[in-house]
C-alpha cells in the first residue's frame, strides 16, 4: 500500500507531542493554548451546540404518510 510521506510525518509529530505530554490531552490542550496566547493568536471559544432532535421523532406516525418537513407546522 502505498504511504503518504507528509502523512508519516505528521504522525511521527503527533506521536512525539502525544509522548512528551505522557499521553495527557488536557495537557496538551493547555500547551496548545499557551502556545497560542505567546504568538498573540486569538483563541476562540464557541457556545455549546444545540443537541438535535432524535431520529426517531421525524419518523411517521401511525396517521402521517410521510415524515414532516423542517419548519412544517402539521
Amino acid at each position: 500500500m502505498w504511504q503518504d510521506p507528509i502523512v508519516e510525518e505528521i504522525h511521527k509529530i503527533r506521536e512525539a507531542l502525544a509522548a512528551q505530554f505522557q499521553y495527557d490531552v488536557q495537557a496538551l490542550g493547555k500547551f496548545f493554548q499557551a502556545q497560542q496566547q505567546a504568538e498573540h493568536r486569538e483563541v476562540v471559544t464557541r457556545a455549546p451546540r444545540r443537541v438535535p432532535i432524535a431520529a426517531h421523532s421525524l419518523l411517521p406516525t401511525p396517521d402521517q404518510a410521510e415524515p414532516p418537513l423542517a419548519g412544517d407546522a402539521r
